[in-house]
């Protein structure tokens, strides 16, 4: 069977309007920031908590546009109370889309919470990845800072890309951790 390619400029406009529509649902442009380094970020309990350096800048091309995000954070607090943990999307110093409703009282509201990766508590050698995503709706064309933060229900010591103990052995890990976000045409 032969395949005939009609040009988009060959169609009416009341025809098939989703073919000629120009940059709706296509990726414009993706920023990222990979961090390999070890580090530590100070955590005063249940206060939110910018991840130092896991940020990133994008500038829409129309305030009609959609930005997906997705994070990954590998850490471990210091302290053994770390179900009590999460991370979530800011879009400069606002969160989005994490339980941000009237009824939240005074929980702590996230995007996810501690996926623990070790059944007693551990503050010392297993550290856990969280990994999130959401779609923005900033109906902006400036330039926007995405960051990746954190929350835990007591006083810590978060470290990033590696285990507290942190020691050079093969039972302890060490990581990345990394923000994306892609502009979508809308």
């Amino acid at each position: 069977m032969a395949v005939t390619t009609i040009p988009t400029a060959g169609i009416a406009d009341n025809a098939v309007t989703a073919a000629k529509a120009t940059g709706f649902g296509k990726i414009l442009q993706i920023q990222s920031t990979l961090l390999q380094t070890h580090f530590t970020v100070s955590v005063s309990a249940n206060t939110n908590t910018e991840v130092t350096n896991l940020n990133l800048n994008i500038t829409p091309s129309s305030s009609s546009s959609k930005i997906l995000l997705f994070g990954r954070l590998f850490c471990e607090p210091s302290t053994t109370d770390a179900q009590n943990s999460g991370v979530f999307f800011l879009r400069d110093s606002t969160k989005i889309n994490a339980h941000n409703v009237s009824d939240a009282g005074s929980r702590n509201n996230m995007l996810q919470s501690l996926p623990s990766n070790y059944t007693s508590q551990d503050a010392n050698s297993t550290p856990e990845t969280f990994g999130i995503f959401t779609i923005d709706s900033p109906s902006s064309s400036s330039q926007i800072n995405y960051k990746i933060g954190y929350i835990n229900g007591q006083n810590c010591t978060l470290n990033v890309n590696r285990s507290v103990a942190s020691t050079n052995s093969s039972i302890y890990e060490a990581g990345s951790s990394e923000i994306i976000a892609m502009e979508i045409g809308g």
